[in-house]
């Protein structure tokens, strides 16, 4: 594929949605000291501007409980990883939940670690504790601080693994209470929800999303974002890890990206944001794919596709410390993190590199391609070769059967891209600098693969994949005296290369 681009020409400015937001697993794992590594890890390399977690209330947080009948509340363990957060230049996108033991009406959980999934048991004292946490939060972190934050009311409520008996009118009485108590204390405070599951077989149709607008405009609830989870795959949650579902074809994102929009603009809400605060190529957390190099050009692909249609979409998760059902058997085990338990930087976690190094302005795109440029004038060229599911092997039964290395097999391998880059508009000559990432650099998978797959990795052995897991790179300078350059990249199947050109 030949690219043809002339400097002089002007650009269309890009807003980079995906360094917005990204997810992890429950709230009281951000109190561990290799979890903050990692996200520590990911804020100096690809900084994020919000995290977002589940189980701020649980009981592991220890925020409430009752004693002789009277409320207790607890935030010193908030304020560590709130703490903790800001610290590193990242805000928390609040999800208000689950219920405390000592407040919830019922004991139904969902789980390894049994988050309590019942309404509260006394309403007045729901909205009593609500107004006790931003008051606090407030008090410590300041109104403008605070202001900057995201409250999503719950998650997942349609589904009964999240919400008891996904019951409509019982949420909406929690979004009304909860939305209704944030604004009393302060009006400029951003309340959303539904937070709703995946799309499953409703392609474009966002669970809950139109019954949700229209009681919050029947009943003139406050909305300042609309958030769901659009998965890309036919089962909307795997709380097992099972990995039993099948994954739609790979425009599924956008499909149901518009879908929203449409909804939206249709509603009473149409200028609201639209927060995506859950996606993956899958909602397992045992889907082996997630270790593979596939993960890195699925996420350039669909991220820079959807440019336009969202304010954020919100990658879960950062760290395979992650125990919705027990932490993972093996170092690679189909865990939703950006870096594995061990800290090893996986495919999902160079997609998110490569993306936050591309310009502020996009000057040519096409399939596979974007040509941006940064503010200093560097030109910063992305490349990679995306390969979807085969259709007939679209069966996560075949996937769980396979053996690691075998996964690809499940996949439409394409041949090597070859891209050329015609340059106009240079100086005398450039400095290029291109960064490589494939099955053989930095696939830190295949290269746990090629050692046997392990279940355990020693020491020596670790170092090795530290080394294998950072991308390959390499510098050349180039004169160019008719100020033209022609540059021939060759893009191996799930391959990305950034190639980064200034003049010198």
């Amino acid at each position: 594929m030949k690219i043809n681009i002339n400097l002089k020409q002007s650009g269309q400015p890009i807003t980079p949605y995906w360094r917005v937001c990204v997810g992890g697993g429950r709230v009281g794992e951000a109190l561990r000291a290799d979890f903050q590594k990692h996200l520590e890890m990911v804020q100096r390399e690809m900084p994020f501007q919000y995290i977002r977690m589940h189980g701020l209330f649980h009981e592991d947080m220890m925020v409430y409980h009752e004693e002789n009948g009277r409320p207790v509340v607890n935030w010193q363990y908030v304020d560590l990883v709130y703490d903790h957060w800001l610290s590193i230049g990242i805000r928390p996108f609040v999800e208000l939940g689950f219920m405390p033991y000592d407040l919830a009406s019922g004991e139904e959980t969902v789980f390894w670690w049994r988050g309590n999934i019942t309404p509260p048991k006394d309403w007045e004292r729901w909205e009593w504790f609500i107004e006790q946490y931003i008051r606090h939060v407030i008090e410590r972190y300041g109104l403008d601080e605070v202001r900057q934050w995201y409250f999503e009311v719950w998650n997942e409520p349609g589904l009964t693994f999240f919400w008891k008996d996904a019951d409509f009118d019982a949420y909406m009485e929690l979004y009304a209470r909860t939305a209704r108590t944030l604004k009393r204390v302060d009006a400029h405070l951003r309340v959303g929800g539904p937070a709703s599951h995946g799309f499953g077989d409703a392609v474009g149709e966002p669970p809950w999303g139109k019954e949700f607008l229209a009681a919050c405009a029947e009943r003139q609830l406050p909305l300042d974002f609309f958030s769901t989870h659009p998965y890309p795959t036919f089962y909307p949650f795997d709380p097992e890890g099972r990995g039993y579902m099948t994954w739609d074809g790979p425009d599924r994102l956008l499909v149901d990206a518009r879908g929203c929009d449409q909804l939206l603009r249709a509603s009473a809400f149409p200028d609201v944001e639209r927060h995506y605060t859950e996606w993956s190529s899958s909602p397992s957390p045992r889907d082996p794919v997630h270790d593979t190099a596939f993960e890195a050009a699925f996420i350039v692909d669909n991220n820079w596709r959807a440019r336009g249609l969202m304010d954020s979409l919100s990658f879960w998760v950062v760290s395979d410390i992650f125990e919705e059902c027990r932490v993972g058997d093996t170092p690679f085990h189909g865990g939703f993190g950006l870096v594995n338990v061990q800290g090893l930087k996986k495919a999902s976690y160079h997609g998110y590199w490569f993306l936050a190094r591309l310009g502020d302005e996009v000057l040519a795109e096409g399939d596979g391609y974007a040509v941006t440029q940064r503010s200093d004038g560097t030109l910063a060229v992305l490349l990679w070769n995306y390969c979807h599911y085969r259709a007939d092997a679209n069966d996560s039964r075949l996937l769980a059967a396979a053996k690691p290395g075998e996964i690809y097999d499940l996949f439409d391998v394409r041949p090597p891209r070859a891209f050329t880059l015609n340059l106009e508009g240079l100086g005398a000559s450039v400095r290029v600098q291109s960064t490589r990432f494939d099955q053989e650099h930095g696939s830190v998978y295949d290269a746990w693969v090629a050692m046997g797959a392990p279940n355990h990795i020693l020491p020596a052995d670790l170092e090795v994949l530290r080394r294998r897991m950072e991308l390959d790179v390499a510098v050349q300078r180039v004169a160019t005296p008719a100020n033209t350059l022609e540059w021939s990249v060759e893009v191996q199947p799930f391959g990305v290369t950034l190639l980064e050109i200034r003049a010198e």
